[in-house]
């Protein structure tokens, strides 16, 4: 009998963006099934965590990361230019051509839903529930004021509602690319600037519903929880690990690989200077940060999740995987966001009573901010700890790459 080959497609620039697929890989991988990677175009690729797992990663055309979350950054809605999602699309098809893939399976490559469309090729995409056409919790909050002056849970949702309505209809008005070439190549599902992240056969939304809910989604869209990347032969911890024990309270810092040099760099010489004992993960980032031995460690890489257990909380950006990594083991968060998908992030982490936000802006302005918000998290501890309980419980019942390589599998046995 033959394999089945999955190709798959992460936005590699994006460590989350490979290390979701990269999990649900691995299990297919053990179940007979042929994986193949393909990115890396830029230099800011990290496509050699998926080398470092056994998988090859064929060459593909990614948008420059740098303009794109620049742009993001900027609140450009018109996000990625018209030739670059051409280009996309023309190396998608030269690839599905060349391989023949029974399935793609993509995090974050926004052609593909138009590209396997023309090429009448199964589609899978891991996407946060946030990025599709489904979610119930407006994005950009137009009408949240308004929303709290009404103490009505009805009006509440029909504020939403509009809310939602409004903000979609502009990002796809101004991001308009996707709808002329879903007319342009006749496709049969229309692609918008709203759903272009999502499957066109099977999507997987890395979340929980109480975290991101959504309503009206068909039943070929599978909350799977998140996907938490287990590293085969991570690096060992360094030397300084684990850190002697004491009476000072412990901080994670990690600003993912997306991060804002200036903004990380004024979070470092923050926490240098203040009571605690800080752990900086830099993804690699910066080599301009140095280890302080018993006030702040620095390292590009480590076992976020060995640092959780001995850390008191978390400072991020915000990211989707990090968030939920911290709420997995119970810790709260101080987000820093830099662009929308994070603020957003972290806007619900509030709303659950698991963490406070800061915005980028008042941090560069006023970094003490930062710390300020850490010291009152843990003097107020009886009031984020049920909250984090509860979350962790809700977390804890998903089995993110085992429901998702399930759901594969069992889709291309009953297609075949």
């Amino acid at each position: 009998m033959k394999k089945s080959t999955l190709l798959i497609l992460p936005y590699t620039p994006t460590l989350s963006h490979i290390s979701r697929p990269l999990e649900v890989a691995k299990l297919l991988k053990s179940e007979g099934f042929e994986i193949l990677f393909a990115g890396f175009n830029t230099r800011k690729s990290k496509s050699s965590f998926i080398e470092d797992e056994g998988f090859k990663c064929l060459p593909l055309y990614e948008p420059d990361p740098d303009i794109l979350f620049n742009n993001i950054r900027q609140g450009d809605l018109s996000f990625v230019s018209k030739s670059t999602l051409m280009d996309m699309i023309k190396a998608d098809i030269l690839l599905f051509k060349r391989i023949k893939p029974d399935l793609i399976l993509t995090d974050g490559r926004f052609s593909a839903m138009i590209s396997t469309q023309i090429c009448n090729i199964p589609h899978a995409a891991i996407v946060n529930a946030s990025s599709t056409e489904y979610r119930s919790v407006p994005y950009i909050p137009i009408l949240d004021q308004l929303s709290k002056r009404i103490n009505s849970k009805k009006l509440h949702g029909f504020c939403d509602t509009i809310n939602l309505n409004i903000e979609m209809a502009v990002f796809d008005a101004f991001m308009n690319t996707f709808t002329k070439l879903s007319k342009k190549f006749n496709l049969s599902r229309k692609v918008t600037a709203t759903n272009c992240l999502e499957g066109k056969d099977i999507t997987f939304l890395a979340d929980i519903p109480e975290y991101f809910p959504v309503k009206n989604k068909p039943d070929n869209y599978h909350y799977i929880g998140p996907i938490t990347w287990k590293r085969s032969g991570f690096t060992p911890m360094p030397e300084w690990w684990p850190l002697p024990e004491n009476n000072t309270k412990k901080i994670y810092i990690t600003m993912g690989t997306t991060g804002e040099g200036n903004l990380f760099s004024k979070i470092y010489h923050q926490f240098k200077r203040s009571d605690f004992t800080s752990i900086v993960t830099t993804g690699g980032q910066s080599d301009n940060f140095e280890t302080v031995p018993d006030k702040i460690y620095v390292e590009n890489f480590m076992d976020g999740e060995k640092i959780l257990q001995n850390s008191d909380l978390v400072v991020c950006h915000g990211g989707n995987g990090t968030i939920y990594q911290a709420l997995s083991m119970g810790k709260p968060i101080i987000g820093i966001p830099t662009i929308p998908d994070q603020d957003f992030n972290m806007r619900r982490v509030e709303a659950l009573g698991v963490g406070v936000r800061v915005t980028m802006k008042d941090a560069l302005k006023s970094p003490q901010l930062i710390t300020d918000a850490a010291k009152h998290i843990i003097n107020n501890k009886d009031k984020f700890q049920p909250n984090l309980l509860s979350i962790k419980e809700k977390i804890n019942r998903f089995s993110g790459a085992q429901m998702a390589a399930q759901i594969i599998s069992e889709f291309l046995e009953s297609s075949g």
